[in-house]
C-alpha cells in the first residue's frame, strides 16, 4: 500500500516540488543574525552576518545550541523577516509552511497542528521553550509580529519536552533585545472581513550592561461568516542586563488577552435535504453534504464568549565561570483564565425526527439542533530548569554534554456543565436566529474538577565527536510525574469514586548520528521514544484505575545539504513512528486501551536561488498513517486499519519571490499551497477533498525601511475544509474565502 499511494500522489505534487516553497533565499535575504541578542547577550557593538537556516542555533531541538545540520532530526526554522516577506500576520502560517504540516483553525482546540500522522496533543507547543500544558488547552492564535522566529522539530520528542510530544515540537519565540543601536518597528494593515492588524516595536541598549525591547500589537476581524468576531492583544517584553562578560540576566513579559472567533463550523447536511450542495467539498459514504446556501452562517448563540486571560513572566540567567562549562537557569510563572461559552454541536434533523428540545417542544424538519456547554479554565504553572553545560575532551574526543534538572507545579482547575437535555435549542438551517446563550435545566451549579501536577526531571544530551566527520549524539530524560485528581458533583459534595492520585515514571531517550560527507552533505540517523498520557489531556483524565502512559518511538534517517556557496539548502528525511498502548477513558473511574497507530512518510524541502533577483524554495512530504486494532472511544466504531483523521498523504508548499522587478522598488511574491484528501473521521465515512490554494504579495519600496504591501490569500476563492473536529461529527471549519490586505511596515 504504501508504494501504491506514493505512485498516486507523486503526479499530483511534482509540479509543486518544481516551484513550490518554503522560503528561498538569497545572499541578500539570508535571516540577518543579531551578535548581540545571541545566548546571554553579547555587549559588542552590533553588526549583522548572514547566516543559513541550517547553521543558526534551534534552541527547540537541542539545549546544547546545535544547529540544525547538528542536529539528527528535521529542524525547520521561519525568522520574523520570512514571516513578513510572506505577510503571515499569525506564527501559525508559518508552521503550516512547513514540509508535511497543517493547521487547523478549530475553536474547540485552538490552533491545532498535524504533521507525521498525528494531531491534537500529540504536537508540543512551547512558548520561548517554555511547556505550558496540553497544547489542545493552552494553544491560541499567535500574532506574528511578536515573535523573532518559530521553530519546527519532527517526531518523537519527550526526550527535551516531557510528555506529549509524538508527531512534533513548535516552539514560538518571541522577540529579544539586543546591544546597539535603537531599533524601531511598526506596522498597520487591513483588508477584507473587516479586518485591522496592527503592532509598534522598540528594542533599545539603556546603558553599557542594559538593553530592553518592547512590542505591542492588536489585531481584530468581523469573520468571514456572520457574526464571528475575533480580537487579540499582544505584549510582549524583556530586558538584558549584562554586567560581566560570564554573567547575564534576562527579564521578560509574555501577556494575550484575545477572543476568538465563535465559528465552531458548518453543519452536515443529507444530500436530499440541500439546497446547493457544495461539490469537491468533501465525500461521505452515509450521504451527507455541505449546502453552499449555509456556507456563512454562523449557528453559534449570539452572545458566545471564547475568551482568554493570560501572561507569563520569566527570568533567563547564564553564568560561564570558565570557558568550559555554562551554567543556565530559566524560571518563568504561568497563568491562565480561559472561557468557553457557546453552543458547539450542530446536527440537521429532517422531518418525522421525533426529537424535543430542553423544554418539549418537538423539533420541526429543516432545524439544526444545538446544545450548550460550558468550561472555564485556571491554570497557574510554577516552573525552573537548572543545567550545566560541559565542553571538555574525553579520552581525547571532543564531546560537549548536558545535565539538568527540571521541576515544575501545575494547579488547574476546570469548570463545566451542560444541559441535561441532548438538546437544547434548535435554529433554521438557512437562516438561524442565533439566539442568546440562556439557562437550562442541568448546567448550574457547576462541576468543578481541581487538579494538581508536580514533574521532576533529570536530563542529559551529549555530543561525541567520534572524528572530525562522525558525531554521536545521545540524550535521556527520567521523569517522576505525580498526579492528583479532585472531582466534585454538581450539588458540591466530594467525588469518591472519580477522585484519584496517581504517579508516573517515564523514560524517554535519543540516540543519534552524523555524517559528514562533504563540508556541505550531511547524513544522520536517530532513534527516538517518547510518552503521552490518556485521553485528550492529563488535565483531564477521570481513571481511577492503574492506567499508565501510551508509548511512542520513531526510526529516521535523512540528509541536509547546502549549494550554490551556501545560498542554496535542502534535506530530505524518511521516517517511521509507532504508537503503542493508545488509552482512553471509557467510564468516569476506568481506562482501556483502544488501540495503536502508525506512520511512515518521506520529507523533502529545497531553498534555492535562480538568479540574484528570483529566490524558490520548495517542499513536499508524504505521509502514510493507520490505526492498529483500534476502537473509536466515542462511537464504539472498530477503526483498525483506518486513516487517522485530519492527517493528509500528500501536501506541498510553494513560495518564489522577485525583487527589484525592471529594476525598481518594487518586489512580488507568488505561493501555492497542495493539501491532499483528509479522513474527517475515525470511522472513514467521510473525506475532505483536497485543494490547491494560491497566494499573491506585491511590496513597493517607498523609502528605506519603508514599505507598501499588497497580498491576496486563496486568490482563486477555493471552497475548501480546514479542519474536522471528531468529538463533533455533524459538522466541519470551512477555510476562509478569498481575501485583499494592503498595508504599511517600517523598520529603522
Amino acid at each position: 500500500m504504501f508504494r501504491n499511494s506514493l505512485s498516486r500522489g507523486a503526479s499530483a505534487v511534482a509540479l509543486l516540488f518544481v516551484i513550490d516553497a518554503h522560503t528561498a533565499f538569497s545572499q541578500e535575504s539570508l535571516p540577518t543574525i543579531d551578535i548581540g541578542s545571541a545566548g546571554a547577550g553579547d555587549r559588542t557593538p552590533r553588526r549583522a552576518e548572514t547566516r543559513a537556516p541550517l547553521d543558526t542555533v534551534a534552541p527547540a531541538a537541542s539545549r546544547l545550541d546545535l544547529t540544525p545540520r547538528q542536529t539528527p532530526a528535521s529542524v525547520h526554522v521561519m525568522t520574523s523577516d520570512e514571516m513578513r516577506e510572506r505577510g503571515f500576520d499569525q506564527a501559525q502560517d508559518a508552521v503550516a509552511a512547513f514540509p508535511g504540516v497543517i493547521v487547523g483553525n478549530n475553536p474547540i482546540s485552538p490552533t491545532s497542528y498535524s504533521m507525521r500522522g498525528f494531531t491534537g496533543n500529540q504536537i508540543t507547543v512551547l512558548r520561548d521553550g517554555v511547556y505550558l500544558g496540553p497544547a489542545n488547552f493552552i494553544n491560541r492564535p499567535a500574532n506574528s509580529f511578536n515573535v523573532e522566529s518559530v521553530e519546527v522539530l519532527k517526531g518523537a520528542a519527550s526526550l527535551l519536552h516531557g510528555q506529549g510530544a509524538i508527531g512534533g515540537v513548535v516552539d514560538i519565540r518571541t522577540k529579544e533585545p539586543s546591544f546597539g543601536p535603537t531599533r524601531f518597528d511598526a506596522f498597520v494593515n487591513g483588508g477584507s472581513f473587516g479586518t485591522v492588524n496592527l503592532g509598534v516595536g522598540v528594542g533599545a541598549q539603556l546603558s553599557d550592561d542594559i538593553a530592553a525591547r518592547l512590542d505591542v500589537s492588536r489585531s481584530r476581524s468581523s469573520g468571514f461568516v456572520k457574526n464571528a468576531p475575533s480580537d487579540s492583544l499582544n505584549l510582549t517584553a524583556s530586558m538584558l542586563w549584562k554586567p560581566q562578560e560570564n554573567f547575564s540576566v534576562k527579564l521578560g513579559m509574555d501577556f494575550l488577552d484575545d477572543n476568538m472567533s465563535p465559528y465552531y463550523g458548518t453543519p452536515l447536511v443529507p444530500l436530499p435535504y440541500a439546497r446547493s450542495p457544495m461539490t469537491g467539498v468533501v465525500t461521505s459514504s452515509t450521504g451527507l453534504a455541505l449546502d453552499q446556501a449555509m456556507r456563512f452562517n454562523n449557528y453559534n448563540v449570539g452572545d458566545a464568549l471564547l475568551a482568554t486571560t493570560q501572561f507569563m513572566p520569566t527570568a533567563h540567567v547564564v553564568y560561564k565561570p570558565t570557558s568550559e562549562v555554562t551554567f543556565t537557569d530559566d524560571a518563568y510563572y504561568f497563568f491562565a483564565d480561559r472561557k468557553w461559552q457557546n453552543a458547539e454541536t450542530y446536527t440537521f434533523l429532517g422531518p418525522n425526527n421525533g426529537r424535543t428540545d430542553a423544554l418539549g417542544n418537538p423539533i420541526p424538519a429543516g432545524t439544526i439542533a444545538r446544545d450548550r456547554f460550558y468550561v472555564y479554565h485556571d491554570q497557574h504553572k510554577l516552573g525552573n530548569t537548572l543545567t550545566m553545560t560541559v565542553d571538555r575532551p574525553i579520552l581525547d574526543f571532543d564531546n560537549k554534554f548536558l545535565l539538568g534538572a527540571d521541576v515544575n507545579s501545575t494547579h488547574f482547575v476546570r469548570d463545566r456543565g451542560f444541559p441535561s437535555a441532548s438538546i437544547a435549542d434548535y435554529v433554521d438551517a438557512w437562516n438561524p436566529n442565533q439566539g442568546t446563550w440562556g439557562l437550562y435545566a442541568g448546567e448550574w451549579p457547576i462541576r468543578r474538577s481541581p487538579t494538581r501536577i508536580d514533574d521532576y526531571a533529570a536530563l542529559f544530551e551529549d555530543v561525541l565527536t567520534l572524528r572530525p566527520d562522525l558525531k554521536l549524539v545521545t540524550g535521556a530524560r527520567y521523569e517522576f510525574e505525580r498526579l492528583d485528581r479532585v472531582n466534585y458533583n454538581q450539588n458540591g459534595t466530594f467525588s469518591n469514586t472519580t477522585s484519584f492520585r496517581r504517579n508516573f515514571h517515564p523514560f524517554n531517550f535519543r540516540v543519534g548520528m552524523i555524517y559528514d560527507v562533504t563540508k556541505d552533505i550531511s547524513l544522520y540517523g536517530q532513534y527516538t521514544t517518547a510518552k503521552d498520557p490518556i485521553g485528550s489531556a492529563i488535565y483531564v483524565v477521570n481513571a481511577a484505575q492503574n492506567f499508565n502512559l501510551s508509548s511512542s518511538r520513531q526510526y529516521e534517517v535523512g540528509a541536509k545539504a547546502s549549494f550554490q556557496d551556501g545560498k542554496g539548502e535542502a534535506t530530505l528525511a524518511l521516517y517511521e513512528i509507532h504508537r503503542a498502548n493508545i488509552l482512553t477513558q471509557t467510564t468516569q473511574n476506568s481506562a482501556s486501551s483502544i488501540g495503536s497507530q502508525m506512520s511512515r512518510g518521506v520529507e523533502a524541502s529545497a531553498n534555492f536561488l535562480i538568479t540574484p533577483q528570483w529566490k524558490v524554495s520548495v517542499n513536499a512530504a508524504y505521509t502514510y498513517a493507520r490505526y492498529g486494532f483500534f476502537v473509536d472511544p466515542a462511537t464504539l466504531v472498530i477503526g483498525t486499519g483506518n486513516r487517522p483523521p485530519n492527517v493528509p498523504t500528500w501536501t506541498a508548499n510553494l513560495w518564489t519571490s522577485y525583487s527589484n522587478i525592471a529594476d525598481l522598488p518594487f518586489d512580488a511574491g507568488f505561493g501555492l499551497r497542495f493539501v491532499d484528501s483528509r479522513a474527517g473521521n475515525n470511522a472513514n465515512t467521510l473525506f475532505l477533498e483536497g485543494y490547491v490554494l494560491a497566494d499573491i504579495g506585491l511590496t513597493y519600496h517607498v523609502t528605506p525601511g519603508v514599505d507598501a504591501t499588497f497580498r491576496v490569500n486563496n486568490l482563486f476563492d477555493k471552497t475548501y475544509v480546514n479542519w474536522a473536529e471528531v468529538s463533533y461529527p455533524g459538522e466541519v471549519i470551512l477555510g476562509a474565502p478569498r481575501s485583499v490586505t494592503f498595508g504599511l511596515t517600517m523598520k529603522f
